[in-house]
């Protein structure tokens, strides 16, 4: 399939915001101020079957990484980095491959090219979108497609288009998760396929290094459950470049639900050094496979703040924005259980016997006592000391919808194209679309009392 560099409507008309900016209210003594703005962005061109429902094309989902870029020299204005996922993908039932199956995202444009940006917040004013840089691979554009099965970065995912026939795989794909700078001004995103640690030339676009398992990376982060790869990256003071894992790994699909921790990966571009480190997953999950990380931002050589979210046992949804150290913490490249297993089979008393000491970690905020309301918070940056930035990832406006069927998406298969039940029978009527999700993407300021750093002691 023919790669194309999709325009992006920068001077297309855009829906009506209901409000750009909106001083929010709150009592938590710890906030000083709680800004929420409503994010302008460009807009994508859709052809596809819902073309109706979205005349001016899919709304540019820009909340999967955030990072502060300083202010804008004639305005003072805040500006940001940013950047998109793979594109808009919406869910789709397993696709029936021979006796087994395999999983599968509808594309709705399958050539998109996933895209660096840059956000400018005009205080009290408005938020929008000034720049985008969509990435290159030897000058050519890539895709969000998935990798092909047997090459590194695989996620055994398979693309579909809207009429659900597979989709060419992409072996330069990346679906992007979080962006950082470094002193050089080179711009360091990371992947949830591979998962891969990439670095961009940050004025073109041009992909100029990818790291991954294997190859410059440990090669055990390819057990990262698929969709669950690297979700954040911070670059700090040092130049090390970290790297956090959305989810626990599943080594040999059997670790994903028990796995106490997930892994920090730290890496030395200068030497090519790598360390790993363990964060725990928190009590209050009924499946430890349920965390999700979301975006890191560093706070100096060894402290950070991370998004923590997902469903408790209580199926309440929690947004958390969490600091930890690293300081104390063991790096445990190359480590083992005493029987030889990976340290994913570990209760505490096995990971402490292994000398594991992971890093320390406190919760310092509750997004949704604050009023979030978005199921995805991926993007975090700091201001300042106290100020911080929370961005969602919208999913470009749409989501799956399944029609003329009693049944759900995991109860049905997808075989030669068409709807099926998992015994294989047809599924007359039933379709499987695109369709709003009436999500718009918000930009949080929030400015606390003191200092975040302060908020782990």
């Amino acid at each position: 399939m023919k790669r194309l560099l999709l325009p992006l409507l920068l001077g297309a008309a855009l829906p009506a915001l209901a409000e750009p900016f909106t001083l929010l209210e709150t009592r938590e003594p710890n906030i000083a101020a709680l800004e929420r703005y409503e994010v302008a962005t460009p807009m994508v061109p859709y052809a596809g079957a819902a073309k109706a429902a979205f005349p001016q094309g899919l709304p540019l989902a820009v909340g999967s990484g955030l990072r502060f870029k300083g202010y804008e020299k004639a305005t003072s204005a805040l500006e940001f980095w940013s950047l998109t996922d793979r594109g808009p993908n919406v869910d789709s039932p397993d696709v029936a491959d021979g006796k087994g199956k395999r999983a599968s995202k509808v594309f709705a444009v399958p050539d998109y090219t996933p895209t660096i940006t840059q956000l400018r917040v005009s205080l009290a004013e408005k938020a929008e979108v000034t720049k985008t840089l969509p990435l290159k691979q030897n000058g050519k554009p890539i895709s969000g497609r998935p990798i092909a099965p047997g090459q590194v970065g695989a996620s055994g995912e398979l693309g579909l288009g809207e009429q659900l026939a597979a989709l060419a795989y992409d072996a330069s794909g990346l679906d992007p998760e979080g962006i950082d700078v470094d002193a050089a001004g080179n711009l360091w995103i990371v992947d949830e396929y591979g998962p891969f640690i990439v670095k961009v030339d940050g004025k073109s676009g041009e992909i100029l290094q990818r790291y991954a398992p294997g190859q410059g990376l440990p090669a055990e982060l390819a057990a990262r459950q698929p969709n669950r790869g690297f979700e954040g990256v911070a670059v700090t003071p040092a130049g090390k470049v970290v790297a956090i894992v959305q989810s626990t790994l599943d080594v040999d699909g059997k670790t994903r639900n028990d796995a106490l921790f997930t892994r920090i990966v730290e890496l030395d571009p200068k030497t090519g050094a790598v360390r790993q480190f363990a964060y725990p997953v928190s009590a209050h999950f009924k499946k430890t496979g349920d965390m999700k990380l979301g975006d890191i931002v560093a706070l100096s050589d060894t402290q950070f703040a991370v998004i923590e979210q997902g469903k408790d046992k209580d199926k309440r949804m929690h947004n958390d924005i969490v600091l930890l150290d690293l300081a104390a913490a063991t790096d445990i490249s190359g480590k083992q259980l005493a029987d030889g297993r990976a340290l994913e089979y570990g209760d505490a008393a096995a990971l402490a016997a292994a000398g594991v000491q992971p890093v320390r970690k406190k919760t310092a905020i509750d997004l949704r006592a604050l009023g979030w309301t978005a199921e995805k918070s991926e993007g975090l940056a700091l201001v300042d000391g106290s100020t911080l930035a929370v961005i969602n990832d919208n999913d470009f406006g749409v989501a799956s919808e399944l029609r003329g069927s009693s049944l759900k998406l995991d109860e049905l298969r997808v075989a030669d194209g068409k709807l099926v039940d998992k015994q294989g029978r047809a599924q007359a009527g039933a379709s499987l679309g695109v369709a709003a999700n009436g999500e718009s993407t918000q930009l949080w300021l929030i400015t606390l009392q003191k200092p975040l750093k302060e908020l782990l002691q």
